[in-house]
Formats: structure tokens, sequence, C-alpha cells
């Protein structure tokens, strides 16, 4: 008895996970496709120098061309910041530039996502 009612239980079980499984499939493939977003005054200087570079950029791998890209417009960001005098010290520069970055979230994600394809 307990092994039939173990049986009945675990296809319930199974039943139940494949068809919630087939649901949340389709909630993925019908998400709409993501519309464009206005560029913030502060994010400009980040999202047109990353274009540029995307833009430019060979290779085949995305993830590591956006990296390189990234990694790019970070280190002219902080040349840029040091020569105009915007920041004491190399700590503080780095600090200016993440932060201007991490401001820019939303754009970041936009950029990433409109040039994968």
């Amino acid at each position: 008895m307990k092994k039939i009612a173990f049986a009945v239980f675990s296809l319930s079980f199974l039943f139940f996970s494949c068809a919630t499984t087939g649901k949340q499939v389709q909630k993925v493939e019908s998400k709409p496709v993501q519309k464009e977003v206005k560029i913030k005054k502060e994010c400009k200087n980040y999202v047109n120098r990353m274009e540029k570079c995307l833009r430019e950029a060979k290779g085949k791998d995305y993830r590591k061309v956006w990296s390189q890209c990234e990694g790019q417009v970070m280190w002219d960001m902080l040349k840029e910041y040091q020569d105009n005098g915007f920041c004491f010290d190399e700590e503080e520069c780095k600090q200016k530039v993440l932060d201007e970055i991490n401001k820019c979230k939303e754009e970041r994600t936009y950029l990433f996502r409109k040039y994968y394809r």
C-alpha cells in the first residue's frame, strides 16, 4: 500500500512539475522586445565611448569584446579625469570613474543587449 501511495505521489509530482515548466517556458518566449532607453546626461560620455568601441571591435565572442571595450573605456575615462585634474590621486579617479559607470546601469544593460544581437 505504501509503495502504491508513493508511486501515485511521484507520478502526480512529476506531472505537476512538467506542467508548470511548460508554462514558464511560454512566459519567457513571449517576453516583449526591450524598448529604447533614454540616455541620461551624465551617462552620455560612457555610452558614446562604449558604442564607438563596440562598433569598431572585431571578434566572434561578444562577451570578450564587451569586456575589452569596457576595460578600454574605463582606462580612457581614468586618463581623462587625471589629465583634466578632476581628482587628486589615482584611487580617487578610479572611484569617480566607477561611480559614473554605476549611475548608468540601465544604459549599460541597454547597450549590452543592443549590440549582442
